[in-house]
């Protein structure tokens, strides 16, 4: 994007679309091209841990899975030699001859959602990080441990590649070192704490301890803060795992004399000086926002905060000082993968609510695909087997089970795959269904509640009827809780896979009805959470009762004196309540409770005592924002002492500037 015109709702982007070098319409992914490509560089997705060539697929699930060339790398386009992909491509997909293009597009809304950049460790002399391979950052860490990685999911120490001819060595003792990059005021401007570190760090020790249940994993840390739902129970789980936790600052890291260990040297809280040494140490770096990011808004206009965060509202998390221009995700702060895909959700809300007029007002219906009349043929079945990377295949032996699968009865064809669920697979399976005549299929993979609906669309790409899917849970019911006993969970996923194909013998064709929607909504609580919701239902044009159990709305929001960036929260919620009370779409009712409801999604019935009488509203979806309860504590001299308070009581005396805080 490299210009925006316009204001909120009218808005002109100029976009720059790079030259691939590649007609992605003609490109099969075969991977001839790259196969013969002389030339490799490092492979920047996979942190440089390993090489790829000039012509490549970005990463193994990327969309649309079509190869690209790299112009600075390519020996053709700098130096006029070689050329060997287009000569060997067999669609003739490759063209030299692309060029940049620009286009304008028109839209009502922007939403910035370009992400972080994990702190580069490297000015750090101290860590040693581009001086030893085995001083690895955690996101290098992370491409280690995934089956489509550098070292295909194995933990193999990255030295140890640097070496020819010599056997892959496996570390026995890995250290994490917290806060490099973050909470730091003498090295860098990074005095904000990046808030997922250390709950990464615990959750890659873990998954390592996963790999090799004798290793031995230690993180060094300031303090752990892991707050959030159930994530301390988690760090307390990777305590009872033996993941060892020590509460200090590492100041540097050596390397062995005698070895290619690393040594490391802390102080005790009793003030004994500690020394170990470790095959692996990562880095748990800190997010900052990229140099892309930082140009970005600066183009834009759109305000940050002196280390290049979006600066936004308490109350309008997702909103920029741009109307019509929102953020999401790391890119407001740092925060992690649920906190980032809720703001994604409110962002895209947002940005959606001043267009709700014209929604629909574009939109092309998708031609229907003949579905194929299976009656009357007999049972021809198709079995994907999923290694979903390592998450099945480091525990079940796939190949064994889909060897498995064959000698079933009706089973015509047998598959193995990394990611059943990515989009070259989807394609793949459509596309086998069609050739092999399939009627039926099994995929053994993961839960069919996240996971099925996918599927059912490809069959439905395939021409078959959605319902002639089955599958075998062969990730949750099994790789997952048998991680201790291979063998068995072998033979229980040739199990899973057998049921799932004698049922599968079965199937029919099944047809769904439509039925109407209620367009309304209900939300069950009038706190800021609650009003927030009724006013996103309302903004997208739909109309909405609110109830709220007390007779005024604001919940707790009431007792609150100010946000923890200083937004004064008395004004802020007057503007929320004079919106919801001002709104034509929101009903409310105070003094209310919902007794029953019946029906189910898209067409409910609640009944709603109101003022000592009953009603009845129809609704098709509902959103429950109850909120939670001030916990009053027994102990700490509370409910004894005038002087010992709970938070909303302190945020009341600060309200009213009471004389008690000064005296």
């Amino acid at each position: 994007m490299t210009e925006v015109t316009g204001t909120e709702g009218k808005f002109t982007v100029t976009i720059r679309q790079y030259p691939r070098y590649v007609d992605s319409t003609k490109c099969i992914a075969c991977g001839m091209c790259a196969e013969k490509c002389p030339k490799k560089v490092d492979d920047v997705y996979n942190e440089g841990l390993m090489k790829r060539k000039a012509i490549y697929v970005p990463y193994a699930q990327a969309v649309p899975l079509k190869y690209t060339i790299d112009p600075d790398q390519c020996l053709y386009l700098q130096k006029g030699t070689c050329g060997a992909c287009e000569k060997l491509c067999p669609s003739g997909a490759i063209n030299f001859k692309d060029r940049e293009t620009t286009r304008s597009i028109h839209v009502g809304s922007i939403i910035l959602a370009t992400g972080f950049q994990s702190y580069d460790p490297g000015d750090q002399d101290n860590y040693c990080y581009n001086q030893y391979p085995d001083v690895i950052t955690a996101m290098e860490f992370e491409r280690m441990l995934s089956a489509t990685g550098p070292f295909g999911g194995h933990l193999v120490r990255p030295s140890c590649k640097q070496r020819k001819n010599l056997p892959e060595t496996y570390p026995k003792k890995i250290a994490w070192l917290q806060c490099v990059g973050s909470r730091e005021i003498n090295r860098n401007t990074n005095e904000y704490c990046s808030s997922v570190c250390c709950m990464y760090a615990v959750k890659q020790a873990i998954i390592a301890k996963d790999h090799d249940r004798s290793l031995r994993c230690t993180i060094f840390y300031m303090d752990l803060r892991t707050q959030g739902k159930n994530f301390d129970h988690y760090l307390e789980n990777a305590r009872d795992a033996g993941v060892r936790f020590i509460p200090s600052r590492v100041h540097s890291i050596e390397k062995s004399v005698d070895s290619d260990e690393l040594r490391l040297r802390w102080v005790e809280d009793d003030g004994r000086l500690q020394e170990e040494r470790f095959d692996l140490v990562v880095l748990s770096t800190g997010l900052v926002i990229s140099a892309e990011s930082a140009r970005l808004t600066e183009k834009l206009g759109v305000a940050t905060d002196k280390y290049g965060f979006t600066i936004t509202n308490s109350f309008f998390p997702v909103s920029c000082s741009i109307p019509g221009i929102y953020a999401c995700g790391a890119l407001s702060g740092p925060k992690d993968i649920p906190q980032s895909v809720m703001e994604a959700s409110a962002a895209a809300c947002a940005a959606t609510e001043n267009l709700a007029v014209a929604r629909n007002t574009r939109t092309r219906s998708r031609a229907p695909i003949a579905e194929r009349n299976i009656a009357r043929q007999e049972p021809r079945i198709g079995v994907f087997v999923c290694k979903c990377g390592t998450n099945i295949a480091a525990v079940v032996n796939v190949p064994e089970v889909a060897a498995f699968a064959k000698s079933l009865p009706h089973v015509v064809y047998v598959e193995e795959n990394l990611f059943t669920c990515s989009q070259d697979t989807q394609d793949k399976l459509a596309e086998v269904i069609r050739e092999q005549e399939l009627n039926r299929v099994v995929i053994a993979a993961c839960t069919p509640i996240t996971h099925e609906s996918l599927f059912q669309d490809t069959l439905i790409n395939a021409g078959l009827n959605k319902y002639l899917i089955e599958m075998a849970n062969i990730r949750n019911h099994d790789s997952w809780i048998h991680v201790d006993n291979p063998d068995a969970a072998t033979d229980k996923a040739k199990d899973l896979v057998r049921m799932a194909t004698a049922k599968a013998v079965l199937l029919e064709p099944l047809y769904q009805k439509d039925v109407a929607v209620t367009r309304s909504a209900l939300v069950v609580g009038g706190g800021i959470a609650g009003m927030t919701a009724a006013l996103a239902f309302a903004g997208q044009g739909y109309p909405v009762v609110l109830v709220e159990k007390s007779d005024l709305l604001g919940g707790y929001g009431n007792a609150l004196y100010r946000t923890s960036t200083k937004n004064d929260v008395a004004p802020l919620l007057s503007q929320l309540l004079e919106e919801v009370r001002s709104n034509p779409r929101i009903t409310m009712y105070t003094g209310s409770e919902v007794t029953n409801v019946r029906g189910f999604v898209g067409n409910f019935e609640s009944d709603i005592t109101h003022d000592g009488t009953g009603k009845t509203i129809q609704h098709g979806v509902a959103v429950i924002a109850t909120g939670a309860e001030e916990h009053k504590p027994t102990e700490y001299l509370y409910g004894t002492h005038p002087s010992v308070l709970t938070h909303l009581e302190l945020d009341e005396l600060l309200k009213v500037d009471d004389p008690r805080l000064s005296s």
